[in-house]
């Protein structure tokens, strides 16, 4: 601390990193993080700042892996035990962006302290779990950090185009902390080779993009310091130009509100007996393919609303977010009347989604605002107060005004409101459709966005497409943002039949309806979906459904026409970057419901190729994640999978080894110091005469090979190599 703090660093952070309660007892955890405090607070001396240090706890969240809650009160503790006695809090390192959420919501709900956060991204700009900069800095300022960074992973060069793309969506803080480098296994040591000089002119040039603040991550030393301190003395950070904050975003996508959206409409029971049965079956199957579809479809949000008796509407919401991010990009809008529902929704979901909605209400606005406000999500205010839907489209407006006060009072910006006109059937009285058009154009004018759940309007008569169709068209002239619709209208086309009849021209409805009795039924196209596109796609619910239908059809050979090639596919699509490791996970997960199905069903179709691959994380090392990954994807191939857990002793693989005759080991290692256990435990199981595919995060393939290992980058990559050794 005192050789960074002589070298002119400004902020030193405590040496906290890898505390945590997997790794440690409560009581442990708190001595030593309290004990870290408290030397870089001395070691300080009141001339620098001094920052908790709080990393990744390197655990998997979601199917197969952590639960919520359970890695939300694991950063709570942190906080809790360092009892705001630094001067702000920084989380780093982290690569799922999940993850980065909930360690962030956790910090902010146990802590007054101001609180940073940053990830570590490839050269592409994502995470190895495809989340992109966009969504990280969109969703992290909306939930309220104070600064955001990009560390680690990458050397200063490469760090500064990643600069230039986390500028344009923000207007908080940035800093940067890259690597010396990329490192290099050098006579069993991890050399950086970048100097400090050359670090720090790379650095010099953050200053000029608006970068506010520099430092160093893997590989520098104070020396690093020294050189930035020297070289950027009389340099200030630019004044950058303030940017548009007015996106979504799920953890792998984001969408400007200022474009127009399609929010896709099906995952609502309102009128929809199958959304019903599904919710009260909990037919996961059915939900998410309604998901899948209309993302293929064209939908750039989806509206998700489980409102219906006979459900806890809390635990569906909550389970259903929790599934929708396995199968979908897409963000989402939050749906319901319940603040209870709404507030679960927002805590859970992973992004920075839409509230529909509240409305003109008082009482609705005061409890609904400050809820939606604290996990920063956008709002949908509906133009309806205490006296009903108006009857005039000035009505409305006034509603609307009523709104946007109120919100604009809790902190919202005039791009986090949207107003929702409210379509009502043009059947149920003529002229609705030119008050909602007329209302729109009103509301257009006060500064914010709109929406309208446009199929309403058709409601009580044939062919409603049509309607819809004809009637988003005459909105979106009128400057409607947002279309809450089947993503299937799309593709069909407006009519000036239908538009008479929503302007209400005389006899205008008989004509519309005398025209539509004429048409044919249109012919529905089949949108079944096969058990290889539901394994791809993550969708595990469906997949055991359909492979149940196959085995009652006679279907033969199921893994290998539908689960291996399903499998091989997603591979070669993540081997090429344009699938990332959710996709990865998901497909995985699917994949093994399938077979852990036709397991119970004594059905003669799973079988063993007879080659076992043990798998185990190192001695002294405790990071499973990678491990976990591999041992998804391999079970899934045929393999008998033995996993030995982690910090596995090299006595502990070698006697499981002796057991089977015929297997290859899968060694993980996650730190530079437990490394030299990888390359010891490889050399016994070469006597033996097995052979050993290790991977992680600090190994190179030469090194790899310089103590008889097999170097593998990722979980498709051990795949490949076990069907290469044992000649599948």
């Amino acid at each position: 601390h005192q050789e960074y703090i002589s070298s002119g660093s400004n902020v030193i952070y405590t040496n906290t990193f890898g505390i945590n309660t997997f790794k440690y007892s409560d009581e442990q955890a708190k001595t030593l993080i309290q004990a870290g405090i408290k030397i870089a607070k001395e070691a300080s001396n009141n001339n620098c700042l001094v920052a908790l240090d709080i990393g990744s706890m390197g655990k998997l969240i979601g199917s197969g892996g952590y639960s919520f809650e359970e890695i939300y009160n694991a950063y709570k503790k942190i906080v809790c035990f360092a009892e705001d006695k630094t001067d702000f809090i920084v989380v780093e390192t982290i690569n799922d962006l999940v993850e980065c959420r909930t360690a962030l919501l956790a910090i902010k709900e146990n802590s007054k302290l101001p609180v940073v956060v940053s990830m570590s991204f490839e050269n592409n700009g994502k995470t190895v779990f495809g989340n992109p900069i966009s969504s990280f800095s969109v969703i992290c300022e909306s939930l309220g950090a104070d600064a955001l960074g990009i560390n680690c992973s990458l050397s200063a060069k490469d760090m500064l185009n990643l600069a230039k793309e986390l500028i344009k969506y923000t207007n908080l803080p940035i800093f940067l902390k890259p690597n010396a480098g990329q490192p290099e296994l050098v006579d069993n040591v991890t050399i950086y080779k970048e100097s400090p000089k050359d670090y720090a002119l790379y650095m010099a040039e953050a200053f000029k993009l608006g970068v506010n603040a520099i430092g160093g991550c893997c590989g520098t030393n104070p020396n690093f310091i020294f050189e930035l301190v020297k070289i950027t003395k009389n340099l200030q950070p630019i004044c950058r130009d303030l940017v548009e904050t007015n996106y979504v975003a799920s953890p792998y996508l984001v969408k400007k509100t200022d474009a127009f959206c399609v929010v896709g409409e099906r995952i609502n029971p309102t009128g929809k007996k199958l959304m019903q049965k599904a919710l009260l079956d909990n037919d996961m199957a059915y939900i998410l393919s309604l998901a899948v579809s209309q993302e293929e479809n064209g939908a750039d949000i989806l509206d998700v609303n489980v409102g219906m008796n006979g459900i806890d509407e809390s635990t569906s919401m909550k389970n259903l977010i929790d599934e929708l991010n396995n199968v979908t990009n897409l963000p989402l809008q939050i749906d319901s009347s319940s603040i209870e529902v709404i507030e679960c929704a927002l805590r859970r979901y992973p992004g920075r989604a839409i509230v529909n909605s509240v409305n003109g209400k008082k009482e609705v606005l005061d409890k609904f605002l400050p809820i939606i406000k604290k996990y920063g999500a956008i709002i949908v205010g509906l133009t309806l107060d205490e006296n009903g839907i108006p009857e005039t489209y000035q009505e409305k407006i006034k509603i609307a005004e009523k709104i946007i006060n109120n919100c604009l009072k809790y902190g919202f910006k005039k791009d986090e409101i949207i107003i929702d006109c409210l379509t009502m059937s043009e059947a149920s009285k003529a002229g609705n459709a030119i008050n909602t058009l007329n209302a729109l154009r009103g509301v257009k004018k006060l500064g914010v966005k709109t929406i309208l759940g446009v199929s309403n309007i058709s409601f009580g008569m044939p062919k409603r497409e049509i309607i819809n169709a004809t009637f988003l068209e005459m909105c979106k002239q009128a400057g409607l943002d947002f279309a809450i619709i089947n993503p299937s209208l799309l593709n069909v086309k407006s009519n000036l039949i239908a538009q008479d009849f929503l302007l209400a021209k005389d006899n205008s409805v008989q004509n519309y309806i005398n025209y539509a009795s004429e048409l044919k039924d249109e012919v529905v196209l089949n949108t079944y979906i096969t058990l290889d596109k539901a394994i791809v796609t993550g969708q595990k619910h469906l997949a055991i459904k359909l492979v149940n239908e196959l085995i009652n059809s006679q279907e033969d050979d199921i893994v290998n026409k539908y689960v291996i090639p399903s499998l091989d596919f997603v591979g070669k699509k993540f081997e090429k970057g344009e699938f990332y490791l959710p996709q990865l996970i998901s497909a995985a997960d699917a994949a093994k419901g399938v077979i852990e199905f036709l397991q119970k069903t004594n059905s003669s179709q799973v079988s063993t190729n007879g080659n076992t691959f043990i798998i185990a994380t190192v001695k002294d090392d405790v990071h499973d994640i990678g491990k976990n990954i591999v041992k998804a994807v391999v079970a899934n191939y045929g393999f008998n999978v033995v996993d030995l857990g982690k910090d596995v002793s090299t006595e502990q693989v070698v006697k499981i080894a002796k057991k089977y005759p015929n297997c290859v080991v899968g060694l993980s290692a996650l730190m530079t110091t437990t490394v030299k256990n990888m390359e010891e435990t490889t050399k016994e199981l070469l006597k033996l005469g097995v052979k050993v595919i290790c991977g992680g995060a600090v190994l190179t393939e030469e090194y790899t090979k310089s103590f008889g290992g097999i170097y593998v980058n990722d979980a498709n990559e051990a795949v490949i190599k076990l069907k290469e050794i044992f000649k599948i």
